[in-house]
């Protein structure tokens, strides 16, 4: 039980903490136009925020073929990642 709750606490703070690293060693954050957009995907939609910023530096921003098949997935994963935390809640 205790190895399921550590996942859970890795999905939920990984990303984040990757995206920490990349805005300390990159210029990755030039992917956003403002520190707020940026802020606020780091708080919200941090598999998103990493598939953008993939997307925008090795397609030009083009959002076409697998590259919005990425986005949309990251999308569904972000949600995923939320509303198993609520499914679980409602469980108890």
């Amino acid at each position: 039980m205790g190895g399921c709750c550590l996942f859970a606490l890795f999905m939920l703070l990984g990303p984040r903490v990757f995206l920490v690293f990349v805005w300390l060693l990159t210029n990755w954050y030039a992917a956003f136009d403002s520190r707020l957009i940026a802020l606020l995907c780091w708080l919200f939609l941090p598999y998103t925020s990493l598939a953008w910023m993939f997307i925008y530096f090795n397609n030009a921003g083009q959002l076409q073929g697998g590259y919005l098949i990425l986005l949309v997935l990251a999308v569904l994963f972000d949600i995923g990642v939320f509303s198993g935390g609520h499914r679980a809640m409602k469980r108890r």
